[in-house]
């Protein structure tokens, strides 16, 4: 296993998150210079990640611990996570924590919400790197990021994106070469209008169309904030990539250092890959 790849993925998905906050919500700008400011519509500290991040570090320390994915130690640390630090997580995963918390099954609670809201969003997007990063193969990757979808977004949108960029991610991890990895990503994530939103189709379209375009992982995170809209999440896909891709050398250090969840990053990749 490449450890410089697995940093990179990780660094590079939590860096961009944090850069991207600044702008979400924002409309487009191609002027836009992204450092890591912090502010933004959540008046973060400069360095500190939102739900993006955080649901992916609840995911990436949850196979840290178990060993696989866990279900149950999952939903844990989603709802003390949310408890702990939930300004930036928004009504869809509120909801459904907060039915788990009360005794609802999994299943049922995504259901529900899924009624409620929809879910067709980037919410478990956001957090599926881990699973490509764990995967003992492309197929497997793609069958797990399904699963683990579903126990949040019951809609098919969201289960296929995920898919998507797990199996990229493996991909990557493992040396493919950029052209080999857009070769294999379905054709609705590289054609059509680039749409900024929280839709899982549309902000995955995002993710791929700028990893495909841009000359590196700083270029990305660049061409995600000054898209506008969902800019976080969209960088953390993107910056999750292209930190697979290049590896955290690609990842400017001063942003790295900045990053208020450093510590439990370096913890969790030093657990699971040693």
């Amino acid at each position: 296993m490449d450890i410089q790849r697995v940093s990179g993925a990780v660094f590079g998905a939590a860096a961009a998150d944090a850069v991207g906050a600044s702008f979400e919500g924002m409309m487009p700008d191609d002027s836009r210079m992204p450092e890591m400011a912090g502010g933004g519509q959540f008046s973060l500290a400069a360095g500190e990640v939102t739900d993006d991040t955080l649901m992916m570090l609840a995911l990436l320390e949850t196979y840290a611990e178990a060993g696989c994915f866990s279900r149950e130690l999952f939903f844990s640390r989603m709802i003390q996570t949310i408890r702990v630090r939930g300004k930036t997580f928004g009504n869809t995963t509120r909801t459904l924590a907060a039915l788990v918390e009360q005794g609802c099954f999994p299943e049922a609670a995504a259901l529900v919400v899924h009624r409620l809201f929809g879910s067709r969003t980037n919410g478990s997007v956001m957090r599926t790197l881990p699973i490509g990063l764990t995967a003992p193969s492309k197929a497997a990757a793609q069958a797990e990021a399904r699963r683990v979808s579903s126990f949040t977004h019951a809609d098919s949108e969201a289960a296929d994106a995920c898919a998507a960029v797990s199996s990229a991610v493996y991909s990557l991890l493992h040396g493919a070469s950029k052209e080999e990895v857009l070769e294999a990503v379905p054709a609705k994530y590289l054609e059509g209008e680039l749409w900024p939103s929280v839709d899982a189709l549309e902000s995955t379209r995002c993710a791929f169309c700028i990893f495909c375009d841009a000359e590196d992982y700083r270029d990305a995170v660049a061409r995600a904030c000054r898209l506008g809209g969902d800019t976080d999440t969209i960088g953390a896909v993107v910056g999750g990539m292209y930190g697979a891709y290049q590896g955290i050398d690609a990842v400017p250090s001063e942003w790295r250092e900045m990053l208020d969840v450093k510590d439990r990053l370096t913890a969790a990749v030093k657990k699971i890959w040693g």
